[in-house]
C-alpha cells in the first residue's frame, strides 16, 4: 500500500495482555484494539463495519508474507487512563466559573478525549483473488490477529492504489433488489453530506426464502416501512401481488392519495419530486378494499365513510362475510362458542359431515334446522345422530344451540353470498393490491378473520405465486402462549400455529411470502422469527430485542433509534451480519390517524 495512503488511515493497534487476550474459542473470534486519539476515528460506533489489516506466510518460506484482512464489527467501547492502569477516569475536574458559549477547545483543562479501547467481534477473513482488486475470497477466522495487526475503518468506494476491501465489499452490498434506506452505523447514513449514499438492496429474486419480520414499537415508523416496503415490492415488478391487513386504519391512507399527506423528508433525506408521487401511485395498481361484515351498528357507520370515499376514487370495494361452512373444522371457531361443552363441538362436528356427506352446505341456519328436527322427532335423553351413530344427551343440543346463536355474530351475515358457490374469501386472488380492512372490528372478529385468511392461503398457495402478504400485530394471532381462557382456546390457538407454520414451510415453495410485524415480540410465538430469516429490528425496549434474537450490544443502540432507523439481518443477501440502515421518506401518503379520520369524516359529509 503507498504508504502516505496508509498515513492519511487513522489505525488502531493491538491492546492485549494476560487479562484480555486474543481469543477463538465457542464464543466466536474476539479482538481488542486501542486508538490514543478517537477523535481521529469519527465512525467509532457499536455494530459499525471494520477491518484488521495482518499479515500471513504461505508455503514453506517463512519470510514471503502476504497481507489479508479480517471482518468484523464493533461490539463494545470503553476509555482507558493514559497514566495509571488503576486510574479508570480522567474526565473529573473542580468545579469553576465559565461561559458555557465559550468553544470547549478555549477552555483550560484535561478535557480531551482519553485513549479508547475497541472491543470486535471477527466473523471472516478475507484475501485478494489473484494479487490484484479483482475480488475477495471468505474464509472461516483461523487465528487470532497478530502483533503487526492495525484496525481502520473500510473505505466507502475503491481506490487504486488501496487493495483493501472496501465497506461494500465487506457488507457484500447487492446491486439490485427493493431498496430499503441506506447504510450507516452513526446517527447518519455515510454519504449524507455530499449524497452519495451506499443503499442497502434486497435482492429477493436471488432468495429462496423471502419471509420477513418486523419488529417495531408505537412511533418507531414502522407502519411507513411496511407501506414503502409495498411500494417496493410493487416496483420491483408489477407481477407481484400484495395483501395487506390493516389493523390499526392507518394501512388505508394509501387509497387517499388526493388529501393524506405525503411522508415529508427530513434533515439529510432526499427530496421527493411531485412526479415520483404520481409514478408511486400508479406502481401500486388497481386497489381492492375488502371490509368484512359486522353486526355491530357502531362500527358500521365507522366503516360507511371510508368505504363511500374508496368507491368515489375507484376503488373496488368488497363487503363479504366469513360462512361458516367454509370452515375446515367448526372447531375452528370453538372459542367463541362461550360455553365449556367440549361435546356441543363434537356434536357441531358430527352434524356438519352429515350435511356435506349430503352435498348440503354446513350453514349455521340449516345446523339449526338439523337439530330443530332431531330434538322434535326424539323425546329420549339420549339422541343418536344418523349419519355416524353417535348419540348425545339432549342438554349436549341444547348447549349446541346456544354456541350456534352466538356463532351469528360472526358468520353467515351475507344471505347472498351463502348463496354463492365460491368462497367470499375468493376475493383476495386480486392482481394489484388488496387491503384487508379489520380496523373497525372487535378482536375476536379479527382474530376469525386471520385465521380463516391464513387457512385459505393454505389451500390456495399454489394459484398464489409472487404474492406477499402482510400481517401487522402478528402477535395477536400466533401469540406465544394463552395464558387465560378454556381448553378449547387453547387448541385453537394451538391449531393456528400449526398453520401458520404449515403456510410458511410450503408457501415459499410456490413464492407466497410472509411479512410479519409486531410491536410486542415478547408476546409472539417463536415460530415466527424462526420462520423468517430476514428479520429487521426498529427503535425498541432491549428487553424485547432479544426475542427478535437482536445482539445485546446492538439493543442498546435501538433503543435510541430516531423514526425510520433500523437493524436489518437477512443471511442470504449479503453478510450474515447487522446492518444498520436508515429510511427516507418514501413517496407514499402517510399522517397520523387522528388528523387522517377528522379529514376523512369530513369528506365524506361534504363529498355527494
Amino acid at each position: 500500500m503507498d504508504q502516505s495512503k496508509q498515513k492519511s488511515v487513522a489505525v488502531a493497534k493491538p491492546y492485549h495482555d494476560i487479562n484480555t487476550p486474543f481469543s477463538i474459542d465457542e464464543n466466536g473470534a474476539l479482538a481488542e484494539y486501542v486508538i490514543n486519539d478517537p477523535e481521529t476515528m469519527p465512525q467509532l460506533a457499536l455494530g459499525a463495519s471494520i477491518l484488521i489489516r495482518d499479515r500471513k506466510t504461505e508455503g514453506i518460506v517463512e519470510d514471503d508474507y502476504k497481507q489479508f484482512w479480517y471482518a468484523g464489527r464493533i461490539i463494545g467501547l470503553k476509555a482507558v487512563s493514559p497514566f495509571n492502569p488503576e486510574r479508570t477516569s480522567m474526565l473529573y475536574q473542580e468545579d469553576s466559573i465559565m461561559d458555557p458559549t465559550v468553544p470547549l477547545e478555549n477552555i483550560n483543562g484535561p478535557h480531551t478525549h482519553q485513549p479508547m479501547v475497541i472491543q470486535v467481534a471477527l466473523t471472516r477473513e478475507l484475501s485478494a483473488v489473484g494479487g490484484e482488486k479483482k475480488g475477495f475470497i471468505d474464509s472461516a477466522v483461523q487465528r487470532p490477529p497478530s502483533g503487526h495487526s492495525r484496525l481502520f475503518f473500510p473505505k466507502l468506494d475503491a481506490e487504486d492504489d488501496d487493495p483493501s476491501p472496501t465497506l461494500k465489499d465487506i457488507l457484500r452490498v447487492k446491486e439490485n433488489g427493493l431498496s430499503l434506506g441506506m447504510i450507516g452505523f452513526g446517527n447518519k447514513p455515510y454519504g449524507w453530506n455530499d449524497k452519495k449514499f451506499i443503499v442497502y438492496k434486497w435482492d429477493i429474486d436471488k432468495l429462496d426464502n423471502k419471509h420477513i419480520f418486523i419488529v417495531g414499537e408505537s412511533g418507531s415508523g414502522k407502519t411507513v416501512f411496511l407501506k414503502n416496503l409495498a411500494y417496493e415490492i410493487r416496483k420491483h415488478n408489477p407481477e407481484n401481488k400484495i395483501i395487506l391487513t390493516d389493523v390499526q386504519g392507518d394501512i388505508s391512507q394509501l387509497l387517499f392519495w388526493d388529501f393524506v399527506k405525503h411522508t415529508a423528508p427530513v434533515g439529510w433525506q432526499p427530496e421527493i419530486k411531485d412526479e415520483q408521487y404520481q409514478e408511486a401511485k400508479k406502481v401500486f395498481g388497481n386497489f381492492r378494499l375488502i371490509v368484512p361484515l359486522t353486526k355491530d351498528p357502531y362500527a358500521e357507520s365507522e366503516v360507511n365513510s371510508i368505504i363511500k370515499l374508496a368507491q368515489k376514487r375507484g376503488v373496488d370495494v368488497r363487503r363479504i362475510s366469513l360462512r361458516f361452512q367454509d370452515l375446515d373444522s367448526p372447531k375452528d371457531a370453538e372459542y367463541l362458542f362461550r360455553t365449556s361443552s367440549a361435546q356441543a363441538a363434537l356434536l357441531i362436528d358430527d352434524l356438519s359431515e352429515g350435511l356435506k356427506a349430503n352435498n348440503e352446505p354446513a350453514s349455521l341456519s340449516r345446523l339449526q334446522t338439523a337439530i330443530s328436527r332431531l330434538l322434535t322427532r326424539n323425546t329420549s335423553p339420549q339422541i343418536v345422530i344418523p349419519t355416524n351413530g353417535v348419540s348425545y344427551y339432549r342438554s349436549t343440543f341444547e348447549a349446541c344451540r346456544r354456541a350456534l346463536r352466538s356463532l351469528e355474530d360472526y358468520f353467515d351475515m351475507d344471505p347472498i353470498g351463502l348463496q354463492e358457490s365460491k368462497n367470499p374469501l375468493d376475493d383476495f386472488e386480486f392482481n394489484g393490491t388488496t387491503i384487508l380492512f379489520l380496523d373497525h372490528l372487535n378482536q375476536d372478529e379479527r382474530l376469525m378473520w386471520e385465521m380463516q385468511l391464513v387457512s385459505w392461503l393454505y389451500r390456495k398457495k399454489k394459484q398464489m405465486t409472487n404474492t406477499y402478504v402482510f400481517f401487522d400485530e402478528a402477535h395477536q394471532i400466533i401469540p406465544a402462549t394463552k395464558s387465560s381462557g378454556s381448553n378449547s382456546m387453547a387448541e385453537v390457538f394451538s391449531r393456528l400455529r400449526s398453520n401458520f407454520e404449515k403456510l410458511a414451510r410450503e408457501g415459499r415453495k410456490f413464492r407466497l411470502n410472509l411479512v410479519l410485524s409486531t410491536q410486542n415480540p415478547q408476546d409472539l410465538h417463536p415460530i415466527v422469527p424462526e420462520q423468517c430469516p430476514t428479520r429487521v429490528v426498529m427503535k425498541i425496549n432491549p428487553k424485547n430485542a432479544q426475542y427478535a434474537f437482536l445482539d445485546k450490544e446492538l439493543a442498546y443502540v435501538a433503543n435510541s433509534f430516531s423514526q425510520g432507523q433500523f437493524w436489518i439481518q437477512s443471511p442470504f443477501n449479503g453478510t450474515p451480519d447487522w446492518v444498520r440502515v436508515h429510511s427516507v421518506a418514501p413517496p407514499v401518503p402517510h399522517e397520523s390517524m387522528d388528523s387522517f379520520r377528522t379529514e376523512m369524516l369530513k369528506r365524506a359529509e361534504t363529498e355527494k
